[in-house]
C-alpha cells in the first residue's frame, strides 16, 4: 500500500494539477478544497474531493479531514502548497497523528518576530523589530527608531496591511487605520531588495538563485510596477549561498521549497534578512524558475515534502539570465479594461506575456495573480534583461475607465 495524501488546495488554476506531480495510481489522494479549486482537480483519480465553503474555516476543515480518513484510511502526509494553508497543515497533522511539521515549527515561517528572532540567534543581520499591540506601542518605537520605519502584519503576505512610515504625521495615519492585533514595527533598511528562491531536501540545498528586484511588493499594491531579475554576479551569489545556508538551518528548514527575502545594504553592502516563506515564491517566479531553469517549483513542492527522491536542474551562473516584469493595476478601481498593447516583437528578449483581455475589471484585488499584464524574459547578461523590462515599461499601454458607477 502506498501513501495516502490529503492535499488542501485552493488554487483553480494549473498549480492545482497534483495528478502531473503525484501518480494517483501509485499513491492515493484525497482533496479538501474550495469550490473553486475543485476545477483542476481529477475527480476520476482521487479517492475523494470534498468541498468547503472556505479554507479559513479550520473547524469545517478538521471535520472533512476526519471524514475522509475515516473513509479511506489514516493519512501519511498532509500537503498544504499555499501560504495561507501552512498552519492549517500543521494543525491537521497534528490532530490527524499525521508526521510532519507541527503549529511551533510552522510558526517559525509565518511569525515574522518569531523568524526573526531564530534567524538573529544564528548569528545572521536582521532589521531591529518588536512586536506591537496598540498604538503606544508603535508610537515607542517611533521614539527609539526613528524614520522611517515599517509598520506591517506578523503573519500577512502580499505586502497586505504594510506601511512603510516617513513622519509623524503618516504614523498617526496608520494608526487611525488599523487595528494592530499581530503587528510588529521594523527598521528600514536602505538597498536592493533580493528574492531568493529554492529547494532544500535532507538538510542539503539543491539548487537556488537570487534575484534582484526592481521596485518592491509594496511598490506593486500601490500602483508602481514591478521587476526581477536573476542575478548573474558569481561572487554576489556565493555569499547568498552561505547566507540562505545559515537561514535554513536557522529555522529548521530541511525539506521545503522556499521563497526568502534579503536585504543588500546601500550602505555596508552586508545582507539582511528580511522575511522567508516555506513555500514557492508568487507572481512569475514560478513561471520563469519552469521555463528558463527547467524546475517547475510546485512539482518540487510536492516531491520534497513527500520525500521521492530526485535531481534538481541547477540554475547556474554563466547561464541564461531571467527576469519578469508584472504592471499594476490602474490607479481608479474598479476599473474596465479596453485594451492592452501587446509587447511581443517589440522587446527582443521578452519571450512570454500575459495580458488581460478587453472587458476585464481590475477591483484593486488581484494582488500578483491579476494584474494589468505580465512579461517574462530571457538573455545572457542581467544587464540585458534590467534594460529589456525597462523598455518594457516605457512601451508599455492600457486604455481602460473607470467600471460604471465608480468615481475617477
Amino acid at each position: 500500500m502506498g501513501r495516502h495524501v490529503l492535499i488542501l488546495n485552493r488554487w483553480n488554476n494549473r498549480f492545482a494539477e497534483y495528478h502531473r506531480y503525484l501518480d494517483h495510481r501509485v499513491d492515493r489522494v484525497s482533496y479538501v478544497t474550495t469550490a473553486a479549486g475543485a476545477g483542476p482537480l481529477d475527480a476520476a483519480l482521487a479517492e475523494e474531493i470534498t468541498v468547503v465553503a472556505d479554507l479559513g474555516d479550520r473547524a469545517a476543515v478538521a471535520a472533512a479531514a476526519a471524514e475522509l480518513a475515516d473513509r479511506h484510511g489514516p493519512f501519511t502526509h498532509v500537503l498544504a502548497l499555499s501560504e495561507f494553508d501552512l498552519e492549517l497543515g500543521a494543525e491537521l497533522r497534528e490532530r490527524l497523528g499525521v508526521p510532519g511539521k507541527r503549529p511551533e515549527e510552522v510558526r517559525l515561517v509565518r511569525d515574522k518576530v518569531v523568524m526573526k528572532a531564530a534567524v538573529a540567534a544564528a548569528g545572521l543581520r536582521v532589521p531591529a523589530n518588536r512586536a506591537v499591540e496598540n498604538a503606544d506601542d508603535v508610537r515607542a518605537f517611533a521614539a527609539g527608531a526613528g524614520f522611517p520605519f515599517v509598520l506591517k502584519p506578523r503573519g500577512g503576505a502580499d505586502s497586505q496591511g504594510v506601511h512603510v512610515l516617513q513622519t509623524v504625521e503618516a504614523m498617526e495615519r496608520a494608526l487611525a487605520e488599523e487595528e494592530l492585533t499581530g503587528f510588529q514595527c521594523e527598521e528600514f533598511i536602505d538597498g536592493n531588495l533580493y528574492q531568493v528562491d529554492g529547494v532544500v531536501s535532507g538538510g542539503v540545498l539543491r539548487t537556488l538563485r537570487s534575484w534582484r528586484c526592481i521596485g518592491s511588493c509594496l511598490d506593486f499594491a500601490e500602483g508602481s510596477p514591478f521587476g526581477s531579475v536573476a542575478n548573474d554576479d558569481a561572487a554576489f551569489e556565493s555569499r547568498v549561498v552561505e547566507f540562505t545556508e545559515g537561514v535554513l538551518a536557522a529555522l529548521d528548514l530541511t525539506d521545503e521549497v522556499f521563497h526568502l527575502e534579503v536585504f543588500r545594504s546601500a550602505g555596508t553592502d552586508e545582507l539582511v534578512f528580511l522575511e522567508i516563506g516555506a513555500r514557492a515564491g508568487g507572481g512569475q517566479v514560478r513561471f520563469v524558475w519552469e521555463e528558463v531553469y527547467g524546475l517547475d517549483l510546485i512539482e518540487a513542492s510536492v516531491h520534497v515534502q513527500l520525500g521521492i527522491e530526485r535531481t534538481y536542474p541547477k540554475a547556474e551562473i554563466g547561464g541564461e539570465v531571467a527576469g519578469y516584469l508584472m504592471m499594476p493595476e490602474p490607479p481608479v478601481r474598479p476599473a474596465v479594461v479596453h485594451r492592452v498593447a501587446p509587447l511581443t516583437g517589440a522587446v527582443p528578449e521578452l519571450y512570454a506575456e500575459t495580458l488581460p483581455p478587453a472587458g476585464t475589471v481590475l477591483d484593486g484585488n488581484g494582488g500578483a495573480v491579476h494584474t494589468a499584464g505580465t512579461f517574462r524574459f530571457r538573455a545572457a547578461t542581467a544587464e540585458q534583461v534590467r534594460a529589456a523590462i525597462e523598455t518594457a515599461v516605457k512601451l508599455y499601454e492600457m486604455d481602460w475607465s473607470p467600471a460604471e458607477g465608480t468615481d475617477g
